[in-house]
C-alpha cells in the first residue's frame, strides 16, 4: 500500500545519487565533460563558445535553470569538448583535432568514429569550417549565427533576424528566430530568449542523433517511470530521481509547482504526491513521442476529499468526483526529465467540485437577467474520451436566460 504521508525514515524516502561525472581541463580554454546521465555513456561532440568579452551580461535578477551548452549536452547524452576562443590554449583551427582526440581517450564515449560540432561563436566558424574540411571524422555540424555557404558535412542553423536569410538545401536546414542576436540561446546572454533557446535546442537533438547514431533513450518510459513514482509508490525520493539536477514542474493554470530542485523537492513532498486522494488514476486518451517531449492528453480522476494544493488551492474537501480533461507537455533530456508543464480547464474543475455556480446575474452589478456559464461539468471530459459519448455545440444555446 503507498503511504499517505511522508516519511524521511523510509527507504523509499533515501536520496538518489545524481549521474556523476567531473569536468576535466584539457587546457586552459578548453575542457571535457562526459554525459551526465543515468546510462553514464555517449557520442562526442565539441562546442565552440564565444569569449565572455562578446556577450553581453545578463542582468536578470533570477538565473534561468537552463544550463549553458556544455552541461546541457552533457544531460543529453554526449561527451562534450567546449573550447573558448583565447590567445592561450588551443586555437580554434586545431581544436577540433585535438577535441576529437580527447574524446577518443574517454572511457565514457561509446561512438569512435564520428562526432558533431556546433558553434555558438559566429566568429569561429571560418576556422571550423576548414578544420572539419580536413577531418573526416566530424559527421555534422550546427550553427548559431551566418549560415556557411558550403560545408562538407551536413549543417543545421539557427540565424537570428540580423542576418541574411538563406534557404535550405538537402544538406542545409534553416531556421530563423525574431531576435537579434545569435546569443538567444545562452542562458547568461542578455540577449538570451528562453522560447527560442528551447526551440533551437529541440530541432538540434534529432539532427545530432541522426547522424551520430544516438543518443536514444525510450522517454515514454522515462515519463512512465516518473508517474509510477508519483502516484503509485508516492515516492518523493524516487521521484526526483527520475528528473535533471535542476528541474521544474509548472502547473500552468494555479501557477503551483516548483522551480529548482530544491523547491520542487519541497512541492512534491508538501503539496502534490501526499496530497492527492487515495483513489487519483490517470486514464491516458492519446500520447505523442518526440525527440525530447511526451505530450499527453488524460483525465485526471479522483474523489475531491482532501485540499488538493496544486488543483483547487485552499479549496476545502467537497466530496465530489472528479474527472478532469489535462494536457501535459513533458520535456525530457537525456534519460531525465527536465519539466512539466501541465493545463487544465479551472472552470469544469470548479464545477465538478460543486464551487462555482452554471449561472449568474448578468450584467454582474445587479442585473436582472441570468446568464449561463460557458464552461461544461464531467461531459467535457467523457466527450474527449469518447467522441460520441455527448453533444457539441449545446453552449451555443445557453446565454442568457429566459
Amino acid at each position: 500500500m503507498a503511504p499517505t504521508s511522508y516519511d524521511p525514515n523510509s527507504p523509499d524516502e533515501q536520496p538518489v545519487a545524481l549521474p556523476e561525472a567531473p569536468l576535466v581541463r584539457l587546457s586552459p580554454n578548453a575542457v571535457l565533460q562526459p554525459p551526465r546521465t543515468r546510462r553514464g555513456t555517449g557520442p562526442g561532440m565539441i562546442v565552440i563558445l564565444p569569449p565572455s568579452s562578446a556577450v553581453k551580461p545578463s542582468a536578470r535578477a533570477e538565473k534561468p535553470l537552463d544550463p549553458e551548452p556544455v552541461l546541457k549536452c552533457a544531460e543529453e547524452g554526449f561527451a562534450v569538448v567546449g573550447v573558448t576562443p583565447s590567445s592561450e590554449g588551443w586555437s580554434i583551427s586545431e581544436s577540433i583535432s585535438k577535441g576529437v582526440d580527447a574524446l577518443l581517450g574517454l572511457k565514457e564515449l561509446d561512438t569512435k568514429d564520428k562526432f558533431t560540432v556546433t558553434v555558438y561563436n559566429p566568429e569561429s566558424l571560418p576556422d571550423v569550417l576548414t578544420a572539419i574540411a580536413k577531418d573526416t571524422r566530424i559527421a555534422c555540424l550546427v550553427v548559431y549565427g551566418p549560415a556557411p555557404h558550403s560545408s562538407r558535412v551536413p549543417v543545421m542553423a539557427h540565424l537570428p533576424s540580423s542576418v541574411e536569410k538563406v534557404k535550405g538545401t538537402a544538406t542545409l536546414s534553416v531556421f530563423t528566430y525574431e531576435s537579434a542576436s545569435p546569443y538567444f540561446v545562452l542562458p547568461h546572454a542578455d540577449d538570451y530568449v528562453p522560447p527560442f533557446a528551447s526551440l533551437a535546442h529541440s530541432r538540434n537533438v534529432p539532427f545530432w542523433r541522426k547522424h551520430l547514431g544516438g543518443p536514444y533513450f525510450d522517454i515514454e518510459a522515462i515519463w512512465e517511470e516518473h508517474t509510477y513514482f508519483e502516484f503509485e509508490t508516492r515516492s518523493v525520493a524516487h521521484t526526483m530521481g527520475t528528473m535533471v539536477a535542476e528541474p521544474y514542474v509548472n502547473h500552468v493554470t494555479t501557477m503551483t509547482g516548483g522551480i529548482g530542485r530544491k523547491n520542487l523537492t519541497n512541492f512534491y513532498r508538501d503539496h502534490f504526491i501526499f496530497a492527492n486522494p487515495a483513489d487519483t488514476r490517470l486514464e491516458t486518451v492519446s500520447r505523442t513521442i518526440g525527440a525530447d517531449r511526451v505530450v499527453d492528453e488524460f483525465i485526471f480522476h479522483c474523489t475531491h476529499d482532501r485540499v488538493i494544493d496544486w488543483l483547487l488551492p485552499a479549496v476545502p474537501p467537497t466530496g465530489k468526483e472528479l474527472a478532469i480533461p489535462m494536457l501535459g507537455v513533458i520535456n525530457v533530456r537525456g534519460d531525465r526529465l527536465y519539466h512539466e508543464h501541465i493545463w487544465w480547464d479551472q472552470g469544469t474543475a470548479m464545477i465538478q467540485a460543486g464551487i462555482m455556480p452554471s449561472v449568474v446575474p448578468f450584467p454582474l452589478e445587479g442585473g436582472k437577467q441570468m446568464l449561463r456559464l460557458p464552461v461544461a461539468g464531467v461531459e467535457c471530459a467523457k466527450l474527449l474520451v469518447d467522441e460520441t459519448d455527448g453533444k457539441s455545440n449545446e453552449m451555443f444555446g445557453w446565454g442568457l436566460q429566459a
